[in-house]
């Protein structure tokens, strides 16, 4: 994973995910692509101005040459460097076509609670890198600052797993040398996990949990976060719907907002 994606906002949501890539990379030894997509409405565009002189997008140019500068340091110790841009663009294009043009590794960006102004733009930021992103996604919640990974969860089913699913992880895994928590919750008898284990993370430690249903699968997940002092927490993004069977698209969405540690959704392509 030598190419991090972080959308940016310029909120303290969003450079606290900054801070969280930034260490990540000098682990992996990556590189951070910073961006800010845009759009004009009746309000932005001043029509005194040309489109290429709109004091709207100078203004946004000039919060991310702020930004740049304020973590550029700490970016150059690490042997790293960073990438800019501001564009008019969909956030969808950002998703995909810059993925591409860039050749992404992984995209990182924040989240908040359940209520609040910035939930609106990061909860359909998150949303959309989720359900479209060709690679992985990392969800960091606010306030939460990086440590050295040891305690994975990886969420699971009864559902067979494609070939590299889990390649991101499994890299991950290796490069902390952590420790990866095979998660299944049981909703119905049809869940238990019938397939092997042993393959799924190669060269990785692995252990496996089955955990009924407390109150919601979201607060089963919680709660064995928090018994086994995980880290980071995994789901996958299943071919024909965002999270198939026990993970299904609702539980997902409030995953991604009630969730203490950060989030990596896994893209079965």
């Amino acid at each position: 994973m030598k190419k991090i994606l972080v959308p940016t906002d310029f909120s303290p949501v969003a450079d606290n995910a900054l801070e969280y890539a930034i260490e990540l990379a000098g682990w992996l030894e990556s590189n951070i692509y910073l961006c800010h997509m845009y759009s004009f409405d009746k309000v932005t565009y001043n029509l005194e101005y040309p489109k290429d002189q709109q004091p709207y997008a100078k203004e946004l140019e000039r919060r991310m040459k702020r930004t740049k500068l304020k973590y550029s340091k700490r970016i150059e110790e690490k042997g790293l460097w960073i990438r800019t841009f501001v564009e008019e663009d969909t956030i969808l294009s950002l998703f995909s076509r810059k993925v591409d043009e860039f050749g992404i590794d992984m995209i990182v960006l924040g989240s908040t609670g359940s209520t609040g102004i910035s939930k609106i733009f990061f909860g359909s930021t998150a949303a959309t890198a989720l359900q479209n992103a060709k690679v992985p996604v990392l969800v960091v919640p606010p306030g939460h600052s990086f440590h050295r990974l040891k305690n994975i969860v990886l969420s699971i089913d009864h559902n067979l797993l494609v070939p590299n699913v889990l390649s991101a992880l499994t890299e991950l895994a290796k490069r902390f040398n952590a420790k990866v928590s095979l998660l299944n919750v049981i909703e119905h008898e049809k869940d238990h996990v019938g397939w092997k284990l042993g393959a799924l993370l190669e060269g990785v430690e692995t252990n496996f949990h089955e955990v009924r249903i407390s109150k919601s699968i979201n607060e089963t997940i919680n709660q064995f976060i928090e018994k086994e002092h995980c880290d980071l927490l995994c789901m996958i993004r299943r071919k024909r719907s965002f999270i198939r069977s026990v993970f299904r698209k609702s539980v997902t969405k409030a995953q991604v907002f009630s969730n203490k540690v950060p989030l990596l959704v896994l893209p079965e392509l």
